[in-house]
């Protein structure tokens, strides 16, 4: 005899003293119904129709749709065979909108056989007289399937559904438009989930007792709604216009600056007849944020500042709002010119200072797309068909402004030291003419002055000051040709 075959043997001799041990039990304190009843089986039992009932509901048993009557060594067999197949099965589980399988063995699934082997062999040996002769009687009348049950690690489940609770769940995400060859694509929002994990763990607890897999629907505890629908962009079918600038991706922190700041614009939505603040809408730029120290203008000196590079991403916008068509309500220059744009078309931004605030005039939402290179930006409109417009500019004055030399004598040196970096200063007006779908038009002007910046020389000699000139704008080609390309004036391979 096997151990496995000593093992069965030693457990039904066990449900047999189950059953001795119940049926020599006696009842005390039931109600007069019950004892009517209880009576009544005395009699049955006297005359051998208890037991015959008891003998011929067991053979009703069936487990997981299968009888086998008094056989519990075919029984035990069946087991054997549904334990084997159930650590091939994998349990599904229907998540947002997809989903995800997960093989049994994974998570420690096996047949409750214990329950099962009661439910099928105790029948009418549990409980009072009168409750198992109801027992046999439901039996006999309706008859009685065993579930194939199974158990699971509890652990083993919980880790799962944390891991699942984990990947699942996300936050609202806003449904965006994005530029294609053939136009403008909508992509649509998707809510906001939070995963019910104590009514998934409920839920798969109950499936598994009652031995049917089937694909679980994971229940969900929160939902929220995306603050931008499709709905919302439903009007945007067209790219108004786009600008693009070039900057030194080996400046590592500046690089980083802007790519901060342009992901932050991405996506904006500016509904009709209504302001834009660059300051408002992207934030303070502060090391807590994310942003790194970086060459900044500030008090006619290049230093090292949070968030330096981010006023290339406000000029890039700067020149794309001019080129779409839109009101520009505040503009600053910096305090020399920018090398990424035409002189003049740069659009200075700092927190509790400078902005650029402009309105979108149209009936009709714009949205503004960013898309960032290893060495470019751009800046795109995306709006309405309607919305469209032609813009041209032209350069209506320009001159330079020179600057000083000032030589300091300081003792104990025995040559030249510069100590400070000195440039000429500008002066332009650039005029914007815009022509509407609808045929209206619409010009205003552009007006920068970058003053001039001292150049200071530590000298052993004597002091002195002169002044220089080291530019010549006001001599040079009009930057017309240059201003109306949509891109600046660092071309690749140029």
């Amino acid at each position: 005899m096997t151990d496995e075959e000593r093992e069965r043997k030693e457990r039904l001799k066990e449900y047999r003293r189950r059953y001795r041990e119940m049926h020599g039990r006696e009842t005390k304190g039931r109600s007069w119904k019950k004892g009517l009843l209880a009576v009544a089986v005395l009699g049955l039992a006297g005359c051998g129709a208890f037991f015959g009932g008891q003998y011929a509901a067991a053979s009703a048993v069936t487990v997981g749709g299968v009888g086998f009557g008094h056989d519990e060594e075919g029984l035990n067999g069946f087991l054997d065979q549904q334990e084997a197949s159930a650590a091939g099965e994998e349990l599904t589980l229907q998540i947002n909108d997809g989903g995800e399988t997960k093989g049994l063995a994974d998570l420690d699934v096996h047949l409750d056989r214990e329950k099962i082997l009661d439910e099928a062999l105790l029948v009418g040996r549990r409980g009072s007289f009168a409750e198992r002769v109801s027992d046999i009687a439901s039996v006999l009348v309706n008859g009685k399937d065993v579930p194939l049950s199974l158990t699971v690690d509890g652990d083993k489940l919980d880790a799962y559904l944390d891991d699942v609770h984990r990947r699942y769940d996300r936050q609202p995400e806003n449904a965006f438009a994005e530029p294609t060859a053939e136009g403008v694509a909508i992509h649509p929002e998707k809510e906001g989930v939070v995963i019910d994990t104590s009514e998934t763990k409920a839920q798969l607890a109950d499936m598994l007792a009652q031995g049917h897999l089937k694909p679980l629907a994971v229940p969900v505890a929160e939902r929220s709604q995306a603050g931008v629908k499709a709905a919302d962009l439903q009007q945007i079918d067209t790219v108004l216009t786009y600008y693009t600038t070039h900057f030194d991706p080996a400046d590592t922190n500046r690089t980083a600056n802007i790519a901060l700041a342009q992901n932050l614009l991405n996506h904006a939505l500016i509904s009709p007849q209504s302001q834009f603040s660059f300051n408002d809408f992207i934030g303070t730029r502060t090391k807590e944020k994310g942003y790194k120290d970086a060459p900044v203008y500030m008090d006619n000196q290049v230093v090292m500042d949070a968030g330096g590079g981010v006023c290339q991403v406000s000029t890039t916008l700067f020149n794309a709002a001019l080129r779409a068509g839109l009101m520009i309500y505040g503009r600053s220059p910096h305090f020399a010119p920018a090398g990424y744009v035409p002189v003049g078309l740069d659009a200075t931004v700092a927190d509790n200072g400078p902005d650029l605030v402009f309105s979108n005039p149209f009936d009709h939402p714009i949205y503004c797309y960013t898309v960032m290179g290893t060495d470019t930006i751009t800046v795109y409109i995306l709006g309405n068909h309607a919305d469209t417009c032609s813009v041209s500019f032209r350069t209506l004055s320009q001159k330079t402004l020179p600057h000083q030399v000032i030589y300091k004598h300081q003792d104990g040196i025995t040559a030249e030291q510069r100590q400070q970096e000195g440039y000429d200063g500008h002066e332009i007006s650039i005029a914007r003419y815009v022509q509407y779908s609808d045929g209206v038009t619409y010009s205003n002007v552009i007006s920068s002055r970058y003053e001039a910046n001292a150049e200071i020389i530590l000298t052993p000699g004597a002091a002195s000051e002169k002044t220089v000139q080291t530019t010549n704008l006001g001599g040079e080609q009009l930057q017309d040709a240059m201003m109306n390309f949509p891109h600046d004036p660092v071309i690749p391979g140029a």
